[in-house]
């Protein structure tokens, strides 16, 4: 009876959820916390597959690059994104952010090499670097899908996987737009904490890298 007793009151104080186990820990690596207006989400950086793309976009996250304000044309050092509109989404599929004018040709001339690897675009809930008509990668410019996009494989840089907040990205890709696939209700992007589980390699730092000159000729793959 004294047993019973006992597992009785183990099962009420679950109940009430005195004790309850912790969620579980991250898989040890690097990681953005991105909080917005509509909630936040959490993806892990490909930091091994991608490092020069993922240390642009954390060097930009947290202040550490110097850039060209574009609408005053003086240098800065900022934390980037913060207070950016996400300002572009294709309903269903993905939505794009980084360019403080909202047209998708405003973000500062940062380019990255071309880091391809295993983990793509095949799957949904990836984190990708926008690729210019010309060829060129950006550094700054991201996208995040919610569905298998292929065709981005071959000309974008995969650096993240979306791993927590799947719904509030799949919330955001499914706003309002009006025909150019601006949100009618501005989703903002508040912040992006860079944050690590265990002891992973520390992140690599940001090279300045320069593209070649752009030959004739179409994309290898849409652009976002």
């Amino acid at each position: 009876m004294k047993l019973f007793h006992r597992a009785l009151f183990a099962l009420l104080i679950g109940g009430l959820g005195l004790g309850a186990a912790e969620p579980p820990a991250r898989p040890e690596g690097w990681y953005a916390e991105v909080e917005t207006s509509m909630g936040s989400f959490t993806f892990r950086l490909l930091s091994e597959q991608a490092p020069q793309t993922v240390a642009h976009f954390v060097a930009f996250a947290t202040g550490q690059m110097e850039f060209v304000d574009t609408f005053t044309g003086n240098k800065k050092k900022a934390p980037f994104y913060d207070g950016l509109a996400i300002h572009k989404t294709k309903f269903a599929q993905w939505f794009e952010a980084g360019d403080p004018t909202g047209t998708g040709h405003g973000m500062p001339l940062v380019w990255v090499p071309a880091e391809l690897g295993p983990v793509n675009f095949s799957r949904p809930y990836r984190v990708g670097m926008t690729a210019s008509s010309m060829k060129r990668i950006s550094g700054v410019m991201f996208f995040a899908t919610i569905v298998a996009e292929p065709y981005f494989n071959s000309g974008h840089n995969c650096f993240g996987e979306i791993v927590e907040g799947r719904d509030v990205v799949d919330q955001i890709c499914n706003v309002k737009i009006n025909e150019n696939g601006v949100p009618l209700q501005p989703v903002v992007i508040k912040h992006i904490k860079i944050v690590k589980s265990g002891e992973p390699k520390p992140l690599p730092a940001p090279v300045p890298y320069e593209p070649p000159v752009p030959t004739v000729g179409p994309s290898p793959a849409a652009n976002p």
